[in-house]
């Protein structure tokens, strides 16, 4: 049960971790979209900047997939899987 509780500490961490990242690529996303308005870069920077951005967002799905599978782990370590894993899967 101890690496479940584990597995589940380290998946909520990596939840912060993809938020933020998210919040960064969409931030410099903003800001090459206005060097380009503004004549300094060119469309490959905004268009790998647009990359960056999905990317960071299918870390952060992955990541939220990776948190419940930790939840229903823990539950099923508990001996309630069955019972209450509509609990374990409840939004934070």
């Amino acid at each position: 049960m101890r690496n479940a509780w584990l597995d589940l500490e380290a998946a909520t961490t990596q939840i912060g971790l993809a938020e933020k990242n998210r919040a960064v690529t969409r931030e410099s996303l903003e800001l090459t979209k206005q060097r380009y308005e503004a004549g300094v870069s060119d469309n490959l920077e905004v268009v790998q900047a647009q990359d960056a951005v999905a990317s960071a967002d299918l870390d952060y799905i992955n990541s939220i997939f990776a948190h419940n599978v930790a939840k229903l782990s823990l539950a099923r370590a508990m001996g309630v899987a069955a019972d209450k894993y509509g609990d374990f899967l409840k939004a934070k």
